[in-house]
């Protein structure tokens, strides 16, 4: 692998060195980062840009209990040796990533916070969009630079960082992802403060996090699967087919050492607090959109009452609970 394709110009511009500042350039070197200002190296670990620091108050028994469990088992899972045109068909196809990828549009920076193995980083550098992805698990970023390389996209980029101590400098993209990743963290509401720093004023944010109401079919399914087995799950009876796939899936979402559950109106609250202003949620809240349909994911809809809020989630009970019970809120951060 040509070390000079793990970063294009556009996103080395954005890293700086663990705990640097903004003045700091960066340069590719042979087994490694740079920091021209400093003249300290930063050595890949396992071919993978390693940028990882621990900060002052990090709670390492759940940090590392969390990288552990992602060693053993990169998530999401690829089915087997997939290419990239098999990867844009199952993110064309998928209504979240599809709408995701329409919304932003062309020629932006984006980040994920948490990327795993890198298929939504990957497949959001379409569009002519540059795609930085970083992640805790060294095994889930092996799989995202693999299929990079091996498919030859020059515009996706990935790196081993602490997500709370990010080697990215602030304001830089024009869109931050964390899709089901800070609900893994020691404390989801600081990560969300920590990853909107990077947001460019006027930028997008979109987090995905476990919905306290419909994630509690998941808890009750996991206490079922020990005895029926795990096709009582949605996703392994009727979506998984590589067999890796389907074991992975469900140590993610019945094992998994560590995980918070929360709701709208606290990632509202989050918003409030870190000067971001509410655009949309998805799945939509009841009477958000009064109208007409959303013509995109960032199409501003009202956050309406803390009763059609709730009613809502109930109602999640019964639809986005049999895949994880992901709800994703978007906002802008205030120019």
């Amino acid at each position: 692998m040509n070390e000079n394709s793990l970063f294009p110009e556009k996103i080395l511009d954005c890293l700086k060195r663990p705990g640097g500042n903004q003045d700091d350039i960066m340069e590719i070197v042979e087994g490694g980062l740079k920091c021209l200002n400093t003249g300290e190296f930063f050595p890949n670990e396992r071919s993978i840009p390693f940028l990882f620091k621990e900060t002052d108050g990090d709670r390492k028994h759940i940090t590392n209990t969390i990288k552990d469990f992602y060693e053993d088992n990169p998530f999401p899972s690829y089915e087997g040796l997939e290419d990239f045109g098999n990867l844009v068909n199952k993110g064309s196809s998928n209504s979240f990533s599809n709408e995701l990828l329409q919304s932003i549009g062309f020629n932006k920076l984006i980040l994920e916070c948490g990327c795993g193995t890198g298929q939504l980083t990957n497949f959001l550098q379409l569009n002519n969009n540059y795609t930085l992805g970083i992640d805790l698990s060294l095994s889930s970023l092996s799989l995202a630079i693999e299929h990079k390389t091996r498919n030859e996209l020059s515009r996706s980029s990935f790196a081993q960082m602490n997500i709370f101590n990010m080697a990215i400098k602030d304001e830089v993209f024009d869109v931050v992802i964390s899709h089901g990743v800070l609900h893994h963290t020691f404390d989801a509401k600081r990560a969300f403060a920590e990853i909107i720093q990077k947001l460019k004023p006027g930028g997008i944010v979109v987090i995905g996090l476990y919905n306290r109401y419909a994630r509690i079919m998941t808890w009750l399914r996991s206490k079922l699967i020990p005895f029926f087995g795990p096709n009582i799950d949605y996703v392994i009876r009727n979506k998984a087919i590589d067999p890796k796939k389907k074991e992975i899936w469900i140590a993610d979402q019945y094992y998994n050492p560590h995980e918070t559950w929360h709701s709208i109106g606290e990632v509202i609250k989050w918003f409030d607090e870190n000067n971001i202003d509410y655009i949309n949620c998805s799945p939509p809240i009841l009477g958000s959109h009064t109208n007409n349909s959303p013509d995109s994911l960032f199409t501003e809809s009202d956050p309406v009452g803390s009763y059609e809020r709730l009613i809502t989630q109930l109602g999640w009970i019964s639809s986005i609970s049999r895949e994880g019970a992901l709800f994703d809120v978007i906002g802008r951060k205030a120019s």
